[in-house]
């Protein structure tokens, strides 16, 4: 009996610490018929560097404000978004790697980006929720 107590503890226990996070993005700046905006998740500065997401969504809007839910572990994360214009399914840069697509990410302030520790966001119970405008050049 003391074992199966102790274990039922330790799950809950467990379950409390690593509760997944109803977390909710809200993009403003969308123009409306301008193309699928695509929202990447990046939970370490490699995933990051390589501009691989470790979770993504694609999004059609059809106002220019999305409220997008997502579920995620507690964590640090970097989230990058863009309006795909051309519909090629990716971002496309200009003369010195500017973007040529209105984008934006956790975190940024003005309009360069920054590295994964500046971007990065705590993502918990107290903070779930984002409000992340997009940028043209």
């Amino acid at each position: 009996m003391k074992k199966i107590l102790f274990y039922s503890i330790g799950i809950l226990f467990v379950n409390n610490v690593f509760a997944d996070i109803v977390f909710t993005v809200e993009i403003h700046n969308i123009t409306i018929n301008g193309g699928t905006v695509y929202l990447g998740f990046y939970s370490s500065e490699q995933s990051f560097r390589n501009q691989s997401p470790d979770i993504t969504m694609k999004i059609n809007p059809i106002n220019n404000i999305i409220f997008q839910e997502v579920i995620l572990p507690e964590g640090e994360y970097v989230i990058g978004i863009h309006q795909d214009s051309n519909g090629n399914g990716v971002m496309d840069y200009g003369l010195f790697g500017i973007p040529r697509e209105p984008f934006g990410f956790s975190n940024m302030r003005g309009r360069i980006p920054g590295n994964f520790n500046q971007l990065k966001i705590n993502i918990n119970e107290t903070n779930n929720r984002i409000i992340i405008p997009l940028v043209r050049f």
